[in-house]
């Protein structure tokens, strides 16, 4: 398993940044000798498209759209853009059927999302069935992870965002293999370091880490893991609850979507 194809997106209104935004979908196409699609549409433009008189519109997207072609060559990597040219539909939808045709998204980001972003972050996350790279911009990935911390809690979807992971896990020089002890029971079958004997047999190089959740929320305790055994990245399941249950109990997926990840973030649900 490896990643053939990767889709990212780009902002029209970022096109002095884009470059900088497309650090980490480049770099990773690079690496795995992916085929990368950057969509090229207004985030926050759900509605309308630009019209065919909106000149000002349409040079920034070629702009955009320039820069990440001279980027890819560059690096040698095989690339398409695509500018939406209907608007039947909103952006997350559109973005989530492209990600259905590819094996991973890669979304960057600048802190809290605005309702644009959300909604198509969630689209991506909970209607593709594909995993999503969330990025900070101040953080990117240059380069393969070194160093990766999963959240493992025996779910179904912290399991299929770590087998999503597996291409990354397999480069890494180490997997850590984080499960917050007090958070939920975990059968002894359905343990951390059984998963550690699965992750060997797939060629990664793991290590179960237990954590005691503590006072904070088990996304803090994950980042402060995550901070204190240096990890290029964060993979865990993305969970959709209600808002009611959200508001009572928390969740750490509404929590990353809400403010933002801190560090490369690789979800799936």
């Amino acid at each position: 398993m490896s990643f053939a194809s990767i889709l990212t997106h780009l902002d029209p209104a970022m096109a002095a940044q884009s470059e900088a935004v497309a650090t980490t979908p480049l770099a990773l196409a690079e690496a795995f000798s992916a085929h990368l699609t950057a969509l090229i549409f207004p985030i926050d433009s759900a509605l309308t498209a630009p019209s065919p008189a909106d000149d000002a519109a349409r040079q920034a997207e070629d702009r955009v759209a320039d820069a990440f072609a001279a980027a890819a060559q560059r690096r040698g990597v095989a690339y398409q853009t695509k500018k939406r040219t209907s608007f039947a539909y909103g952006n997350g939808e559109a973005f989530a059927d492209h990600l259905r045709v590819s094996d991973l998204a890669v979304l960057a980001q600048e802190g809290a999302p605005g309702i644009g972003l959300q909604i198509l972050q969630q689209a991506a996350i909970f209607d593709s069935g594909r995993p999503v790279l969330l990025v900070p911009k101040a953080r990117p990935l240059s380069g393969m992870p070194r160093r990766i911390l999963v959240a493992w809690d025996a779910s179904p979807a912290s399991v299929r965002a770590i087998h999503a992971a597996l291409p990354l896990i397999r480069g890494a020089d180490e997997t850590i293999i984080a499960t917050v002890s007090d958070d939920k029971e975990i059968r002894p079958g359905q343990s951390g370091i059984e998963f550690a004997h699965l992750l060997a047999r797939h060629g990664g190089k793991p290590r179960f880490m237990a954590l005691q959740r503590g006072s904070g929320g088990v996304l803090e305790r994950l980042l402060a893991a995550a901070a204190d055994t240096e990890s290029d990245m964060l993979v865990m399941g993305a969970v959709r609850h209600s808002p009611l249950r959200n508001l009572v109990l928390g969740s750490a997926t509404s929590e990353v979507l809400a403010v933002g990840p801190k560090l490369p973030m690789l979800l799936a649900a």
